[in-house]
């Protein structure tokens, strides 16, 4: 039964980039290939670090904010009180375009 619980909890983002095939680092820890489907059972308001590396292009790092709108949790908040605390997800699909290492020239 808990198991079903903190599955409801969960909040799932697809990870895509441009190229794809990047290397996708959350909180420094390797955690695949873009595109990546991620998922995690932290509070609202959570900021996972976000690196993205592809060779011959350069490395971007950012955050992604559980900031959307979760139907789910919000009703079984109604329920039992502390399901509010994941009210809040990740947007469904997060993209991110690359950027070509730029060639030195002689």
């Amino acid at each position: 039964m808990i198991f079903f619980f903190l599955a409801g909890c969960a909040s799932n983002i697809n990870i895509k980039s441009k190229p794809e095939g990047a290397d996708v680092y959350i909180d420094n820890i390797k955690m695949g290939k873009t595109p990546l489907q991620y998922a995690d059972t932290a509070i609202a308001g959570t900021t996972k670090n976000i690196k993205i590396k592809k060779e011959g292009y350069v490395p971007l790092e950012t955050v992604i904010r559980k900031s959307e709108f979760q139907l789910g949790p919000c009703i079984g908040g109604l329920l039992v009180l502390f399901p509010f605390i994941w009210i809040l997800g990740y947007p469904a699909v997060q993209e991110f375009e690359l950027e070509p290492e730029k060639k030195l020239s002689n």
